[in-house]
């Protein structure tokens, strides 16, 4: 008679209305309710149906039978509940009806625990075997008759079964990655991405997922199930079943089911399909875990120099899928939060009285979408690319596949730039700094001194030039130098020699003698071009100019006097010591 659109609601149990209040007592939900009008009648002359129709929705009810004669406006308010209301027939008993359909639920719950079982055990089977994930889509396919996807964290799509097929119709084989912390295998068919990133129901509806993922308890062997609504485009409405794959104590994926309604069969081995994946992903875990820790060992090997024989580095990493002899560049990705972001102080580290900013460290995550990005345009453009995750870095060895050399450092520039605009776009409340190595031909023995290269220029933009840059260790200049003295007590001590009176002169009375000599070399010992520039009167400039002589009793026209208070001043900037 009414609520047509809520007759795919489950129902677990029956209970026919009362003589007497309660009429109904102990609703639990998924309830079809058996109601009398004349026993309603009899208990209320003014009773309303409409209002019986709203607590029982508020309750959960799956539907409701009626016995009698049923007014406009209780059909009215089923039908805005999705409430479904079914007419009995004259004369029909409702504790017979009750006991009928009681005994027809049991049964049915007895089927469907026999269907557990089997279900439950044909996917152990596939488990155990180690079938892989297709094989577990494929039957939940089979079993469900309906569209199954399987995606992985990143909502990336890694399987999809459709039930009129009996083959894959993308697979994309995502596990833990060889390319620093994370793997990806060059799938069959491409999947169902775009250029802003994964093309997923799950994707689109995240603050949802999180807030259902967030309220419930995550087991591999009982996974909760969620229904979301899929973007329908004109056409009738299309719902996806979806259950999170537990392995390890994480959320390693998600499966699904695709339809317009799904009942308590498909449920079960939907729930059961995401135990079996769980153990599918758990060992794909424990496998990329020792190949991780292998590869981890070799490019920490090639980036610090730690192998004994490049023949045999070159042939450990060939079996990571690595081709060394490729003429490699080396990049360094430094990340610090933004300031217009900031929410909080940014995190910091007291070093010698001094407060340092940090960099944020990079986490499994980050690093997962990072690697992607590079990857991403790594194929576009026909690159060859390894990255690393170390701490707070993100490292990119990158080369030409055809072995041909990038055309230089301007050419090589561009590349990082590419790689550095692509993560500031992906992780816009982050600033992305990036320093580059210079090339050395010989294959990996000048890997390990490119990789100090490029971490020392990140660290030397960052106090330079700010966030946000790129910095080629071959435009450093004098820097270079002083970057290579690997004894900075000896530098602190000769920067302390220099300049020492000067910086607590400056520190004890707020002066700007330190800034006036900056000035002094910046602008060729002229202060008029000092005046015009800093805005400080010629005058003034001059006093100053006494006053760091008087201070230092250094003659400031004498060539190694001014050779060492520049020196010093760079020194400064390499220790970050610069205010």
């Amino acid at each position: 008679m009414a609520g047509q659109s809520g007759l795919g609601h489950e129902v677990s149990w029956v209970l026919a209305g009362r003589s007497r209040p309660p009429i109904f007592d102990g609703l639990k939900g998924n309830e079809l309710v058996l109601i009398s009008v004349r026993v309603l009648r009899a208990l209320d002359e003014e009773f309303h149906l409409s209002r019986l129709f709203n607590y029982l929705s508020e309750k959960g009810v799956a539907g409701a039978a009626i016995l009698g004669e049923i007014p406009d406006v209780g059909i009215e308010a089923a039908d805005e509940l999705n409430l479904p209301l079914f007419v009995l027939p004259e004369g029909t008993s409702l504790p017979e009806l009750e006991r009928n359909i009681t005994k027809y639920i049991a049964e049915n719950n007895q089927q469907l625990q026999h269907w557990n079982q089997e279900v439950y055990r044909q996917f152990t089977e596939l488990a155990i075997e180690g079938k892989g994930i297709a094989a577990v889509a494929e039957l939940l396919c089979k079993l469900s008759g309906k569209a199954v996807i399987v995606e992985d964290a990143n909502f990336r799509a890694r399987v999809r079964f459709t039930p009129d097929r009996s083959e894959v119709s993308s697979l994309v084989g995502i596990t833990e990655s060889r390319n620093g912390q994370h793997n990806s295998f060059t799938p069959e068919v491409s999947p169902v991405m775009d250029d802003n990133g994964p093309n997923s129901v799950l994707h689109n509806n995240l603050a949802i997922l999180r807030e259902w993922l967030h309220n419930k308890d995550l087991r591999a062997s009982d996974p909760p199930l969620h229904t979301f609504e899929m973007a329908s485009d004109g056409h009738p409405a299309m719902l996806q079943l979806t259950a999170p794959i537990i392995a390890q104590g994480t959320v390693a994926g998600y499966v699904s089911l695709l339809g317009s309604d799904f009942d308590r069969r498909q449920r079960v081995a939907l729930s059961r399909a995401a135990s079996a994946l769980a153990i599918e992903r758990a060992r794909e875990m424990a496998v990329s875990a020792v190949e991780d820790k292998f590869q981890a060992n070799v490019l920490d090997e090639l980036l610090d120099g730690g192998f004994t024989s490049p023949d045999a580095i070159i042939e450990r990493a060939k079996r990571l899928g690595y081709n060394l002899q490729l003429p490699y560049w080396v990049a360094s990705f430094a990340f610090r939060q933004q300031e217009k972001s900031l929410r909080k102080k940014p995190l910091t580290i007291v070093l010698d009285g001094r407060e340092m900013e940090l960099d944020l460290p990079v986490s499994e995550t980050m690093g997962r979408e990072l690697q992607r990005l590079v990857e991403q345009e790594s194929s576009r453009r026909n690159w060859a690319t390894i990255t690393r995750v170390r701490d707070d870095r993100f490292v990119v060895f990158f080369a030409n596949t055809t072995g041909k050399e990038f055309g230089g450092p301007a050419e090589a520039k561009k590349v990082v730039m590419i790689f550095l605009e692509r993560f500031a776009n992906s992780y816009p409340d982050i600033s992305v700094s990036a320093g580059l190595g210079r090339f050395y031909e010989g294959g990996v023995e000048g890997l390990p001194k490119q990789s100090a290269e490029a971490e020392k220029a990140v660290m030397m933009g960052l106090r330079l030039f700010g966030p946000g840059q790129l910095t080629y260790f071959g435009d450093l200049g004098v820097y270079r130098l002083l970057l290579t003295i690997g004894n900075n007590r000896e530098l602190r001590e000769f920067y302390q020699e220099v300049l020492g009176r000067l910086l607590e002169h400056d520190s004890r009375n707020g002066g700007e003698l330190i800034r006036t000599l900056e000035a002094y070399f910046r602008y060729q010992s002229s202060p008029s071009e000092m005046a015009k520039n800093i805005k400080v009167h010629r005058n003034t400039l001059l006093y100053r100019l006494r006053r760091i002589q008087d201070i230092t009793g250094f003659d400031l026209e004498d060539s190694e006097t001014s050779l060492a208070l520049h020196l010093a001043l760079r020194i400064q900037e390499v220790l970050g010591e610069k205010k």
